[in-house]
């Protein structure tokens, strides 16, 4: 699978002229450098498709923004030591695993 972001250069007059496509295109993952006068003023990205789960799980009450403000960044929390599970217990990602699996024979 390509994973590669295709750049493309454009003025902000194209931008303006051709913005249906252009966002159409960044939304199947292209992205534009957006130039005035030979200097960059914006970029179009793609959606970032962890934003965008995040986005649906807030705006389905299954998270609160709230919650997430108390919990360490990615760098903290790769420092944090990790605690052993009890002895019996399965690991949280096979749990997931798991209902995943029985969520989709639903």
């Amino acid at each position: 699978m390509d994973t590669e972001v295709k750049d493309h250069q454009i003025t902000i007059r194209e931008l303006q002229r051709r913005a249906a496509d252009v966002f159409d295109r960044a939304r199947r993952g292209e992205s534009f450098t957006v130039t005035r006068h030979g200097e960059v003023v914006g970029r179009v990205l793609p959606p970032d498709p962890a934003e965008e789960a995040l986005t649906r799980a807030v705006d389905r009450g299954v998270i609160d923004l709230r919650d997430l403000e108390s919990l360490p960044r990615a760098a903290e929390a790769a420092d944090l030591p990790r605690e052993e599970s009890p002895p019996g217990t399965r690991l949280a990602t096979d749990a997931l695993a798991e209902l995943r699996e029985e969520d989709g024979e639903r």
